[in-house]
């Protein structure tokens, strides 16, 4: 009997460190995963800093070699290629890879210039309903009317500053501003884009450049259809159009309202990335050529964290793939040599 009990001890306490040992695996692993974990943000966030001072710094050259660009226009042409309705700036080393994007800030419609029809047209194509669309048009319009002191018959404008303030529009939320993710029955999310796309307050101008306008900006302006819009976005694919085309293909009600001259205001969007990691980051700079300052142009705003457009992203995913290649062909000649 004392037997059997003794036996019984001795089998509770060994499943006792059994038990003991189970636990004490499980906050092994558990403990692994998590320094795991840790370390992979930690390496991420890394990525992602080391990502941007490196387009800051292409950014920088971008921006000096606008402004002091080279004399002979093939050189410079060679430098920034155009193509899909942007011109297109490539750096990259053994660690890192930079895409930069630049656009004609005259490719959007400028909020303090655009004539309220225009706006409303934009805000229908972006699915805003048409009473709503109207309204919300017919305010930033009033909001840019001049605003008369007290004591005083002259008028003082009160043009938009930022395209932010359009937050301050009754009727306009931050989903329709900066857009907002949906959710297909297939399942699959789609990105429906906002008014920041599409709107400026830099241009200064009511004239659009189809060169650089996305086929929205293009369909809101009189006289111009979704389908011509679309037909000039395609015809563009073979370089850049002037003023000869624009005369056959815009209306005469349109033609007033489009240019292929390039104004001063321009906006890059530097996205980079380091090789073999997933963590990318985007800037964005908005500047004006100024031949009076020793830099050579002026800094309107800076976005250190900017999520670019789907046009921006996949040239940006084109990049990335074409230095993969490129490494590829390296490696294959290195060892074929």
């Amino acid at each position: 009997m004392m037997k059997s009990v003794q036996q019984d001890r001795q089998g509770i306490v060994l499943l006792s460190i059994l038990w003991v040992m189970v636990g004490l695996s499980v906050l092994a692993l558990t403990l692994a995963a998590t320094v795991r974990t840790e370390a992979m943000l930690a390496r991420a966030s890394g990525d992602a800093e080391k990502a941007s001072f490196y387009a800051r710094g292409v950014l920088e050259a971008v921006l000096y070699q606008i402004a002091f660009s080279d004399p002979d226009p093939q050189k410079q042409g060679d430098l920034f290629p155009y193509d899909g309705g942007m011109n297109h700036y490539r750096m990259s080393n053994d660690q890192m890879v930079c895409h930069v994007a630049i656009k004609d800030e005259a490719g959007k419609l400028d909020l303090n210039a655009a004539e309220e029809e225009t706006l409303g047209r934009l805000l229908q194509i972006l699915r805003v309903s048409p009473p709503k669309a109207d309204a919300i048009a017919k305010m930033i319009v009033d909001w840019r009317k001049p605003v008369v002191a007290s004591g005083s018959s002259v008028g003082r404008p009160r043009p938009f500053r930022f395209v932010e303030e359009l937050l301050r529009i009754p009727g306009v939320n931050r989903e329709m501003l900066y857009g907002q993710p949906r959710w297909q029955r297939d399942g699959k999310i789609i990105y429906r884009r906002g008014l920041m796309d599409f709107l400026t307050v830099y241009s200064g101008t009511d004239k659009i450049n189809p060169n650089y306008a996305e086929p929205e900006v293009l369909a809101a302006l009189p006289g111009i259809s979704w389908a011509a819009a679309q037909s000039l976005v395609e015809a563009r694919k073979g370089g850049m159009l002037d003023t000869t085309y624009l005369s056959s293909w815009a209306s005469g009600e349109a033609l007033p309202f489009l240019t292929t001259k390039p104004s001063k205001t321009f906006s890059l969007v530097a996205t980079a990335w380091l090789n073999g990691s997933s963590s990318r980051r985007s800037l964005k700079v908005v500047a004006r050529n100024v031949r009076q300052s020793k830099w050579g142009h002026q800094r309107l705003i800076w976005y250190d964290e900017y999520w670019p457009s789907p046009a921006v992203r996949r040239f940006s995913r084109e990049s990335s793939l074409k230095r993969s290649v490129t490494r590829i062909h390296r490696i294959w000649d290195t060892w074929t040599s």
